[in-house]
């Protein structure tokens, strides 16, 4: 046989025999690990995301803000990071909180802000500082059973923990309540 023949029979088989043994199709099932990977990862991520909810007259009630929000099927919720949520009551007063990250849990309407967290009462000027505070979306309060520092100008009253109602306006605080108070500067007259 001559040798061209030869080479051209050669790579005939070489490429059945590939074609034969090489499967391009992944298995049809995951290894455990992989499927565990696969559950642990998000089912969606967003970057700037900006959510709205509005009453059943359509008001602006809440607003939330974050630089990325990755959303879980399994456990139904979400890891937020640098969120800044917002809470808009009927006589048109705000309260805003900001943290580093939080969870917001779908099912229960229930954000969790951690790490250097910021309440304020926009009005007031009134800002409570802690590590931790959860929000309950439906009954619009707000709680922190870790120590928190309230201050509004230059009165500070630090406390084991609060509960404050968003829709109130009141700020209820767990024991070992301590306050310093300046008092403002009188006008003097001539």
């Amino acid at each position: 046989m001559p040798r061209p023949i030869l080479q051209v029979l050669l790579a005939l088989a070489l490429v059945l025999a590939a074609n034969h043994y090489w499967d391009p199709e992944p298995g049809k099932r995951p290894d455990q690990e992989t499927s565990e990977r696969h559950v642990a990862l998000p089912k969606t991520y967003v970057q700037q995301a900006r959510s709205w909810s509005f009453d059943e007259q359509g008001n602006l009630s809440d607003m939330l803000e974050a630089e990325r929000v990755d959303q879980f099927s399994k456990g139904n919720y979400s890891m937020v990071i640098e969120p800044r949520f917002y809470s808009h009551s009927k006589d048109r007063k705000t309260w805003s909180a900001t943290a580093e990250r939080g969870r917001f849990e779908h099912g229960r309407e229930r954000l969790l802000l951690r790490k250097n967290v910021v309440l304020s009462h926009d009005q007031t000027g009134t800002r409570m500082q802690s590590h931790m505070l959860d929000l309950n979306l439906v009954d619009k309060l707000a709680q922190s059973n870790k120590p928190v520092t309230i201050t509004q100008g230059e009165n500070r009253t630090t406390a084991d923990g609060m509960v404050a109602s968003l829709e109130q306006e009141t700020i209820v605080l767990k024991p070992n309540v301590e306050s310093i108070y300046v008092q403002s500067p009188r006008a003097t007259g001539p």
